[in-house]
């Protein structure tokens, strides 16, 4: 008689359920590599296409607004050096300075005539204009209100020098650099001038240069020490790149005040136009690659290297510094002899491109050779953390958050026994220091507030949401996977079931579960 039951095994019951669980975690699985992935890799790549279509100086985007008309307040802070032993240096002697100010002067800055030439660039005038802040400059202040127009103080003579220089170095024919000198007689010209903050500052039309353009008509007869402080002429044009094409090139200078390269430097890559004005830079900087920006002040362009990342206002940025061999002279830095870098380290010989000879310096010298420091009494100490050029760049978009840029310019004298004054100088140059000028800008606070909201909330809130659904696939994933392990177990723990054939019939009266007989 054949037996009414046989057994089953649990497994190949639960095998339909058992492959759903399989499924389902493995689709999860699938899906949290492919968010890994996708967050890790492929989200920065997309989130930089969007960065860079957002930097790209077109109409509409946040850097074009702040391109045409910058928002925050720029300075420039100027401290002149007064001269107080005037006759001793004409004698020979060590110059004591004493240092006036600072005097702080907004900036103002205004793209016009802004045409967009071949979806590349951008061909605009600009007007620049400085007001003097009479409250940030007296501000806190104990002794007398300082005023540029009312403040004298004594300095070289930068006309005089300049033409004596000149005169002296072009190798003009006796009887004509002698008979300037005995027009420089006639003037009573001298080493030195007493003149106004304002006058020294901005310009001023000098008596002598004027009657001198008789004898060389070309001869400007306006004297200022720093040209990026003068009034711009808005038909000289200038042309950047506005990185539509490559954002590499984003606010790169291919034209500057009408030149499209510069007429006073000695080699073509010295008279390249290249660099941008420092409002913004490529995105996505590289720790490893220099900057570059074009500087008026200095009438060139000046690479800057990383020096270590900074937090300013919420935000982490790449600090730069001008690296030293900018400043080294032609020997140590043979790149540096198209900008006639003959004088010490440290000085950058501006007097091609002013006429008069002029040397910028990092303020009381820093990182110059050590003897122009001891050859000057009255300057403060060289502290690189303080005197230093600094730009802190936020490094994803490449925008500006904060500058501070600093210069000392210095006037060169030496014995030029043709003319005047100059007769009982010492024979090796000296370099005396004029006035310290920093330039500080970068974003506000609002602006910063206004950048976080274009660039980084959006870029995190969305990088949020995809964690968060990582997490979910995640956590579904562990769901099914810990259902399937449960079923598992389950099914180890039960072994098989015994079962009626089929057509068998169950005792009357009893129980199902009694004709249920588990395996032990």
């Amino acid at each position: 008689m054949s037996c009414p039951y046989h057994w089953k095994n649990l497994e190949d019951s639960a095998k339909p359920r058992a492959k759903c669980y399989f499924g389902v975690q493995t689709c999860c699985s699938l899906f949290a590599v492919f968010m890994i992935v996708f967050i890790v890799v492929i989200f920065p790549i997309i989130f930089l296409d969007l960065v860079a279509s957002q930097v790209v100086l077109t109409n509409g985007t946040l850097s074009f607004e702040q391109w045409l008309k910058p928002t925050p307040k720029i300075y420039k802070i100027v401290t002149v050096y007064n001269i107080t032993n005037p006759d001793l240096v004409l004698a020979g002697g060590t110059p004591v300075l004493a240092a006036q100010g600072p005097y702080y002067f907004r900036e103002y800055r205004e793209r016009v005539n802004v045409v967009e030439v071949y979806d590349q660039e951008l061909w605009f005038g600009e007007k620049k204009w400085y007001e003097f802040d009479y409250n940030t400059t007296n501000n806190n202040r104990s002794g007398p209100p300082l005023d540029p127009v009312k403040d004298k103080f004594t300095t070289i003579n930068l006309a005089y020098v300049g033409v004596a220089y000149n005169l002296t170095v072009s190798g003009t024919k006796l009887e004509i650099a002698g008979a300037i000198a005995a027009a420089a007689r006639e003037h009573e010209q001298t080493l030195f001038m007493t003149k106004s903050v304002n006058d020294v500052v901005f310009g001023y039309k000098d008596k002598f240069l004027t009657d001198l353009k008789i004898f060389m008509p070309s001869l400007a007869d306006t004297v200022q020490l720093v040209y990026n402080m003068s009034s711009r002429d808005i038909n000289t044009y200038s042309k950047i790149l506005n990185g539509g094409r490559n954002i590499s090139n984003l606010g790169q200078y291919t034209q500057w005040q009408g030149y499209t390269k510069l007429p006073y430097w000695k080699t073509p890559d010295a008279a390249m136009i290249n660099g941008t004005e420092g409002l913004f830079f490529a995105p996505n900087l590289d720790k490893n690659k220099t900057i570059t920006t074009f500087v008026d002040d200095l009438f060139r362009a000046n690479p800057l290297e990383y020096f270590k990342e900074e937090e300013v206002m919420g935000l982490k940025t790449y600090k730069y510094r001008i690296p030293k061999y900018v400043m080294m002279n032609a020997t140590n830095n043979p790149l540096n002899e198209g900008f006639y870098a003959y004088g010490p380290d440290g000085m950058m010989n501006l007097t091609a491109a002013v006429m008069a000879p002029v040397f910028a310096s990092k303020p009381s010298f820093l990182d110059a050779e050590p003897w122009l420091q001891t050859d000057i009494k009255g300057l403060p100490p060289a502290d690189n953390e303080t005197m230093d050029t600094n730009l802190w760049v936020e490094p994803i978009t490449g925008a500006l958050v904060k500058a501070r840029k600093q210069l000392q310019a210095n006037i060169m004298i030496m014995n030029l026994p043709i003319f005047p004054h100059f007769d009982k100088l010492r024979k090796a140059p000296r370099y005396i220091p004029m006035s310290n000028i920093v330039e500080t800008g970068g974003m506000d606070e609002d602006l910063v507030n206004t950048f976080k909201g274009k660039v980084f909330t959006p870029r995190d809130d969305f990088t949020i949401g995809l964690w968060v659904i990582f997490g979910l696939a995640v956590f579904i994933g562990g769901v099914f996977g810990f259902l399937q392990c449960r079923h598992i177990k389950k099914n180890q723990r039960d072994g098989s079931l015994l079962i009626p054939n089929e057509g068998s019939k169950i005792a009357p009266g009893g129980d199902s579960r009694d004709n249920v007989y588990r395996s032990v």
